[in-house]
């Protein structure tokens, strides 16, 4: 519950001393102050450092990764506890390591859900998908032997008017490449379906940023439509009181009309939030492929989410799980094949083949009791021409070179990203510290103060209500803090590749 919902203005002389309640106040808006001997303030400070730390950030609850081991080892009734002993010691030692995206299926079952969905639907990732299986489909095609060849010849015009042959004859002829040729083929292409499946994982990591970006935005919109229409609410409780006290003289007709701007600049408010939903949620459904008006379900408190990994770790798990490496590995090992693909096509090929000649079968041969004749041919290719086999094998370590330095680029580029996603996080921490422990508290208690110093007289309706407008802005900023702080662990997730990889069995 938001502690502004406790607050009380009370704005009646009353005197019946500090135990006295503003009757004005409806609900959970009823905050019963308790004052001891020290005073009213006192009372007000002791409420405002409880409701303080209902901000207490929340923790981080591991979340398994449900993976079974393939293998299955049968262990000796003596060795089974040492065995033990020692995968005690890695759980304790691995568990650690995926506590950084643990959160968000626990504190947002609906964005899970919504993750799930835009994983199956998206029809980026589909069509990212079935072009990986298209790749797949190249490879038996360029790992098979070339069809042979078979030649059929009819001899129209013979020489001899009855030669030894029939005029019929059929030939075939298989072609070989060098050895290890298709096997170099068939690993080029599989490392180029590789990398297209490591570009696949990468824009699924992208998409399940926007996903969550977009998502706690519409939660930050939603929230500050419900913070704002309290706070009428609760300016309409004032509206009422500061009437009744106009009926009687103790108040002017300026204040009335203080107020009464102030109940429309907040309901403008409201009106510009509403309109800024329906493009933010259109964009939300369009990566669900869903109607661009379809609900989408938000959370009623944004919580705070820590980061358990020092920065040097971060930057480990960066290099080691981000698929955007995976892919490059993938594309140098292509690089790497085609290659020696390059070097192997410079090599000689070989056809090994037959040909069978029909013989004279007409009724005046001179030969009648002789049978068809039987050749094996061989033929080989010999690549002489070597500069187009050369320029080859440079090109492929010219792009090696090059791989070599985009490497090097991605790594810059995602160590700057995470710099910057960790120092968002660390300003966002210390902004809602503040905000919770000290700023937020001391409005709510000065606002009580000075309404009670404007019950008695002593100060203009003006001041209470620009400390009002202050711990609204305040309360929005809190808002904006939390969303802020919650996108740079969406940030820094993606970065480490936090993120089941997409199922290779998914037809």
């Amino acid at each position: 519950m938001n502690s502004r919902e406790k607050l009380v203005l009370s704005l009646e002389v009353w005197d019946g001393g500090c135990e006295k309640i503003n009757p004005l106040l409806r609900g959970e808006r009823r905050w019963s102050v308790q004052r001891n001997r020290q005073g009213c303030v006192d009372g007000a400070l002791s409420e405002g450092n409880t409701l303080s730390t209902s901000f207490a950030p929340a923790e981080h609850t591991p979340r398994s990764l449900n993976r079974a081991s393939r293998f299955q080892f049968r262990i000796s009734p003596l060795k089974r506890g040492y065995y033990m002993a020692i995968a005690l010691a890695l759980i304790m030692f691995i568990a650690p390591l995926n506590t950084l995206a643990q959160v968000q299926g626990e504190t947002y079952p609906q964005l899970e859900e919504y993750l799930r969905i835009a994983s199956e639907e998206n029809p980026e990732l589909r069509a990212l998908w079935h072009q990986y299986r298209a790749e797949l489909e190249i490879i038996p095609q360029v790992g098979t032997l070339p069809d042979p060849e078979i030649r059929i010849g009819y001899t129209f015009n013979p020489m001899m008017s009855d030669p030894f042959l029939g005029r019929f004859s059929v030939s075939a002829m298989q072609m070989f490449p060098w050895f290890g040729t298709l096997q170099t083929r068939r690993d080029m292409q599989q490392a180029s379906a590789e990398a297209g499946y490591e570009r696949l994982n990468s824009r699924q990591l992208e998409l399940y940023r926007d996903i969550q970006t977009t998502w706690f935005d519409l939660a930050e919109l939603h929230r500050k439509i419900e913070i704002a229409q309290k706070t009428i609410e609760l300016v309409r409780d004032l509206e009422s009181s500061v009437e009744i006290r106009y009926e009687t003289a103790r108040a002017g007709q300026a204040d009335l009309l203080r107020i009464q701007m102030e109940e429309q600049r907040l309901k403008t408010l409201i009106e510009n939030l509403e309109d800024k939903i329906n493009p933010i949620q259109a964009v939300f459904n369009a990566y669900l492929n869903r109607p661009p008006d379809t609900e989408v379900e938000t959370t009623g408190h944004i919580r705070s989410r820590e980061i358990s990994f020092q920065e040097d770790e971060l930057i480990n798990r960066v290099r080691e799980l981000n698929p955007q490496f995976n892919e490059l590995d993938a594309r140098r090992e292509m690089l790497q094949e085609q290659r020696n693909l390059a070097r192997m096509d410079g090599r000689p090929s070989f056809g090994i083949g037959v040909e069978v000649m029909g013989r004279n079968s007409g009724a005046m041969s001179m030969f009648p009791d002789s049978g068809d004749m039987v050749a094996a041919m061989a033929t080989v290719r010999v690549p002489i021409f070597r500069s187009r086999y050369s320029a080859q094998h440079r090109q492929a370590t010219e792009q090696l070179q090059s791989l070599d330095y985009q490497e090097l680029q991605t790594d810059n580029r995602l160590v700057s990203e995470l710099e910057q996603a960790l120092e968002q996080h660390r300003e966002s921490m210390r902004s809602a510290t503040l905000l919770e422990e000290e700023l937020i508290p001391r409005a709510e208690q000065a606002l009580e103060i000075l309404s009670e110093e404007y019950a008695a007289g002593n100060v203009r309706f003006d001041e209470v209500l620009r400390l009002q407008e202050q711990l609204l802005d305040l309360e929005l900023e809190h808002i904006e803090v939390m969303v802020k702080q919650n996108k740079a662990v969406i940030r820094i997730e993606t970065l480490v590749g936090d993120a089941a990889p997409y199922s290779k069995s998914e037809n």
